[in-house]
């Protein structure tokens, strides 16, 4: 193994997100289920733009887990985002988060499933799937 390679890689940690732009929304999150949120708006980014001000409430590692794998049957949209997210802590649980005492193999599979996950979460016409077979009309 070329320990030079993995000096320069970081670690892999599960984090859940939620933005909103009403606060009430973010406390609510935080009274039910920890974790922490923040307001969202840094002057450089917003400035001059006519938006309202958003907030980001977050839960990280096993938290985070624990509310996608419970959460998992209510998902109607980003339900795969939330299995891949389980499969990734339950990949960290098995030790050390980081590096350390893992072989590539496992850090190739922590990569492949981090990509899945960048790749559902891309904006834009690539990440959306195409539907196969027939669809229904919506009337």
């Amino acid at each position: 193994m070329n320990t030079q390679k993995w000096k320069n890689r970081r670690g892999f940690y599960l984090r859940v997100t939620v933005a909103n732009t009403d606060v009430r929304l973010m406390v609510w999150l935080k009274e039910r289920f920890g974790g922490t949120f923040k307001d969202a708006n840094t002057a450089k980014y917003y400035e001059g733009k006519n938006w309202k001000r958003a907030y980001h409430w977050g839960a990280s590692s096993t938290r985070a887990a624990w509310l996608l794998y419970n959460c998992l049957p209510y998902f109607v949209i980003k339900g795969e985002q939330a299995e891949i997210g389980i499969q990734l802590q339950d990949s960290l649980s098995l030790g050390t988060p980081g590096l350390l005492g893992h072989s590539e193999k496992v850090w190739n599979e922590r990569a492949a499933l981090k990509q899945r996950l960048l790749t559902l979460k891309s904006k834009g016409i690539r990440g959306i799937p195409v539907p196969s077979g027939p669809t229904a009309k919506v009337s």
